[in-house]
């Protein structure tokens, strides 16, 4: 963060070069001389002033862009969350495995949700507890939200399996997913 300060410090300085005059600022104190730059010198360094400060300021906005994208915030791992709470009950889905249940979905989704908001391979999500609450993180962020997933037994029916015998089969019923999302630790 020093870095973003330094650039648009650099950048001040000359935007005050640039308003103010090269002449104004070396010449007040001397008398006219023979060696005194044209007035045309002197609107090109004015000129050259404005161009450099814009080049600072412009590295110091791409520096705290960086910098922003490096972590996420509080407010972006929400957003995320909420945003594959919102799409989780887009359709019927399979039940979740026993060992990580809808982790593996849910983190897909925060990281698909919060492109551009924070490296990816930061976002951790964990299963808490035997149920379907799910801890979401991401690097850089103060607190983690609690997604709450329920499933219903879906309308649609299920996926039909087939016997091994060509006969009877059996069914494997289908989930209709919801989700809230609460802020801390669930």
């Amino acid at each position: 963060m020093s870095v973003v300060v330094f650039l648009f410090l650099l950048a001040a300085a000359f935007l005050v070069v640039a308003l103010l005059g090269p002449s104004r600022l070396y010449w007040r104190s001397r008398p006219r001389a023979a060696g005194q730059p044209s007035d045309a010198a002197l609107a090109l360094g004015r000129v050259a002033a404005f161009g450099v400060a814009g080049v600072f300021a412009f590295g110091g906005c791409s520096v705290l862009g960086d910098v922003d994208k490096g972590a996420w915030s509080s407010g972006e791992v929400r957003k995320a969350a909420e945003d594959v709470a919102f799409t989780l009950g887009d359709e019927p889905r399979l039940p979740g495995g026993s060992a990580d249940g809808y982790a593996s979905l849910i983190e897909a989704g925060v990281v698909e949700a919060g492109a551009g908001q924070g490296p990816s391979y930061a976002v951790s999500v964990e299963r808490v507890g035997s149920g379907h609450d799910y801890e979401v993180s991401a690097g850089g962020a103060g607190s983690a939200v609690c997604l709450r997933v329920t499933e219903t037994e879906s309308a649609g029916g299920g996926v039909f399996v087939p016997g091994a015998d060509g006969g009877s089969g059996d069914s494997i019923a289908r989930y209709d997913l919801g989700a809230t999302v609460d802020d801390g630790p669930c």
